[in-house]
Parts: structure tokens; C-alpha cells; sequence
């Protein structure tokens, strides 16, 4: 199965992407950079694990998907 070189390279972007701005919100919640009282600190942190799998799901849809050289 040859994956076409684009399409993986979008996709270890959007990964990489995801797993980035995941540690991003886990540092500012662990460090306290905004003033959060711990109900807004549980949103945002689920809203980030939730963007990010999303995106990570959607990328490895897309990789499937477009991955495969178009056979006719």
C-alpha cells in the first residue's frame, strides 16, 4: 500500500498540530497562566482533548482516504 507523499505529510502536520496545541493548554492549565476559577479550567481542558482527537481522527480519515493513489 503506497501512501502517496502529500497526503502524509498533511497528515504527521495535523497530528503533530493536535498533539502540539494539547501541551500547549496543559501547560498554561498546569501552570495557571490565566486566572481560571476550576470550572472554566475542566472546559478548556476538555474542549482541548476533544479538538485534538477530533483532528487527529479527522487526519487519519483523510489519510485513508486520499492516501491511495487513485487506481482506475
Amino acid at each position: 500500500m503506497a501512501m502517496r507523499p502529500d497526503v502524509r505529510r498533511h497528515t504527521i502536520v495535523l497530528i503533530a498540530f493536535a498533539l502540539i496545541q494539547w501541551g500547549f493548554v496543559l501547560y498554561i492549565l498546569n501552570h495557571q497562566l490565566f486566572d481560571l476559577d476550576k470550572y472554566e479550567r475542566i472546559l478548556l481542558f476538555c474542549l482541548s482533548c476533544f479538538g485534538g482527537g477530533f483532528l487527529i481522527m479527522g487526519s487519519l480519515i483523510y489519510l485513508v482516504i486520499k492516501g491511495n493513489a487513485d487506481q482506475k
